[in-house]
């Protein structure tokens, strides 16, 4: 069952690829529908005797001799001088050569019957070839025989079915069998290349290694919303935002060396907004639970020249949110600046929180984490990739700032055992 739910669940991450593949077998049936050299089988039917001859052979009378010449006949259909034959009757203006390789002959297991077709891309063209072949045959047979002179041996081949142009069929695979191959091949590219972005794939995929590269619990999932910002809307994700909270300050009161109110770093390893909304996610849950909150934002789009007021920062209350502070940062200051915004939060708030730009991006998260009693770190499935999340979990070991745990943003674990993500 394990196997199955997680077979379902790379499906439901790679069905892109499934759905290329296939239309691009559709694409190629059709092509090989309308592009492909139509042809059609034409087959006579002819009935063989044995001859009617006084010899040694005589032992082999009856049934059994007319089968062993059965096979010889069948061989002898792709002779040149019966083809010529055939030719000359119907007036063809094509060689022998040409006109062997699209006729066969087969004899039918058990019987001393000889079934001869025919292939070309005018049915009424090879019923008329499969016809003549079935005429031309008695009189070649009887040359073979040596018999051709003698009136009293009846012919050695008789057309029982004649070809009829209304009832052949076309030549090649049919189209149902061209289908079910075309879609059997794509869902075999589409399963190999799934391996291979499954086995190479740098991106966090499961709750496994996350915790596993981490070494943190994970403290909160936030779900994916139609509108990740205005998660006041969405219910699901207000009531994850909550969990998140309460975790967060579960683990925060077992902490040691946490200052009141506790200063709290929320940090990505990938460049996207993941940290803003579990940022905002936290706060609005502090204050749907009557917390005061500081938020700390560092500004984007700003250099350290530019700032030229004595204070490095600017504070307003949150419009949707009275019971949240927001500084916002400029981007370059050193740590004791950080810091001492950080203080300045401190009386009025029941807890601080930093919300600090990408990791890779900019040192400014460096201050951030050095400034604060404990991280949070953002994790984004199929979006960070196992690699910057090392380097994150390696940069804050160096700093020595305790790891809160990991909040999963904007994914659906599945029922796996691994906790593969969606």
């Amino acid at each position: 069952m394990e196997l199955i739910t997680r077979g379902w669940t790379i499906f439901r991450r790679r069905w892109p690829i499934v759905l290329a593949c296939l239309a691009i077998a559709a694409v190629g049936v059709a092509v090989y529908n309308v592009g492909s050299d139509r042809k059609y089988i034409a087959s006579t039917e002819v009935f063989l005797r044995a001859p009617d001859v006084k010899s040694s052979s005589a032992a082999y009378e009856g049934e059994l001799f007319s089968r062993q010449r059965a096979q010889t006949y069948a061989d002898a259909i792709q002779s040149d001088e019966l083809a010529q034959l055939v030719i000359d009757k119907l007036a063809l203006n094509v060689p022998p050569r040409q006109l062997v390789p699209s006729v066969s002959a087969t004899p039918v297991k058990d019987t001393v019957l000889l079934v001869i077709s025919v292939t070309d891309r005018d049915p009424q063209r090879a019923s008329n070839i499969a016809n003549e072949y079935g005429n031309e045959l008695p009189t070649y047979i009887a040359r073979l025989e040596n018999v051709s002179n003698d009136p009293n041996i009846p012919p050695l081949a008789h057309v029982v079915i004649k070809a009829n142009a209304a009832t052949t069929e076309p030549a090649g695979l049919p189209t149902w069998l061209v289908a079910f191959a075309g879609v059997g091949l794509a869902l075999l590219v589409a399963g190999v290349l799934i391996w291979f972005l499954e086995h190479f794939d740098t991106r966090v995929s499961s709750r496994r290694q996350v915790e596993e590269i981490t070494g943190s619990d994970i403290l909160g999932k936030l779900p994916k919303v139609a509108d990740a910002k205005a998660f006041q809307r969405s219910e699901k994700f207000s009531q994850a935002a909550l969990r998140f909270s309460l975790n967060v300050e579960s683990v925060l009161q077992r902490l040691p060396n946490v200052g009141t109110p506790a200063r709290v770093a929320v940090v990505a390893g990938h460049s996207d907004d993941s940290g803003a909304i579990a940022t905002s996610a936290l706060a609005q849950a502090y204050a749907d639970r009557r917390r005061i909150v500081g938020i700390v934002r560092f500004a984007r789009g700003r250099h350290q020249s530019e700032a030229n007021a004595p204070v490095a920062s600017s504070g307003y209350r949150d419009e949707a949110n009275p019971a949240t502070t927001v500084i916002s940062v400029t981007p370059g200051l050193t740590a004791e600046i950080v810091g001492r915004e950080l203080n300045a939060l401190r009386p009025s708030n029941n807890i601080v929180l930093i919300e600090a730009p990408p990791f890779h991006e900019s040192t400014d998260a460096q201050l951030a984490l050095r400034s604060v009693d404990a991280v949070i770190i953002v994790v984004r499935p199929i979006v960070t990739t196992t690699t910057s999340l090392s380097e994150l979990v390696a940069a804050i070991k160096v700093l020595g700032t305790p790891v809160l745990g990991v909040v999963v943003a904007m994914a659906k674990e599945s029922s796996t055992v691994d906790g593969y993500y969606l």
